[in-house]
């Protein structure tokens, strides 16, 4: 287990160490799947780009990969150098959008029911604490049926670009390497969330420190500074993502 423990925080310092020299880059990588992903599907009337988002993730993930890894090895970042290794695998790549898509659909289609029947018991009981519950409930729900297609899809696209793996072998690839080293991938993963949980509180502390101040502008640094600390944690998931891979598909 001790083994374990180093193994992933040695990931999470490389993945640090990577974030921390390409920072500017790796914020507008966390800022462009924020967009993507929370903030344009959240606004009325651009749903529909929810959908050409998933076709497009994997893409991105690629192209985003293939920064870090040549950062980590000390490299000049081409950027026409990935889209020459996309275009040859453009169907395989879309293969894994199209499953994205269909395995997002019946997730939604699994959770809707729940969703809108919470939403109705909300309208008619005050027991926040039964709420609770049944909320609790919904969101364990989603994590166990998201867990098994995070596992096929966390190499799957950098597989078919890198490795040059088939659509089928490359989910089938992947899901073995995550069961494989489900313990220290998962863990790295907490390690990063458990930081940017302290970040988010911190700064959490700070707004409500001086919630009763009447200067706007440093209630905007203070939300400027939760974006910032959410596009920071994506871009540290995409560094793991990276350094995983090169560990594990070595």
């Amino acid at each position: 287990m001790k083994s374990t423990f180093i193994k992933a925080s040695n990931w999470v310092l490389e993945s640090v160490y990577l974030v921390k020299h390409s920072f500017k880059i790796s914020l507008f990588f966390g800022m462009l799947y924020l967009t993507l992903y929370m903030i344009l599907p959240a606004i009325p009337g651009m749903q529909s780009l929810g959908l050409f988002a998933v076709f497009i993730w994997p893409f991105i993930t690629i192209y985003i990969i293939f920064y870090y890894q040549k950062l980590s090895h000390e490299e000049a970042f081409d950027s026409q150098k990935p889209l020459e290794i996309i275009k040859p695998k453009i169907p395989d790549i879309l293969k894994v959008g199209l499953f994205s898509f269909i395995y997002a659909v019946i997730l939604s289609g699994l959770i809707g029911a729940d969703i809108a029947s919470l939403i109705e018991l909300s309208k008619g009981t005050p027991d926040y604490n039964f709420m609770l519950d049944d909320f609790s409930g919904i969101i364990y729900k989603i994590i166990v049926m998201a867990i098994p297609f995070m596992m096929m899809t966390w190499f799957a696209p950098l597989l078919i670009a890198f490795k040059g793996y088939g659509f089928f072998k490359a989910i089938k690839s992947s899901f073995a390497a995550c069961l494989m080293f489900f313990v220290p991938i998962t863990l790295g993963l907490i390690i990063i969330f458990l930081c940017f949980l302290c970040s988010m509180l911190l700064i959490s502390f700070a707004f409500a420190f001086i919630g009763s101040s009447t200067s706007g502008f440093i209630s905007l640094i203070l939300s400027f500074a939760l974006i910032i600390a959410m596009a920071a944690f994506m871009s540290l998931t995409f560094a793991m993502q990276c350094v995983t891979f090169k560990e594990i598909f070595k």
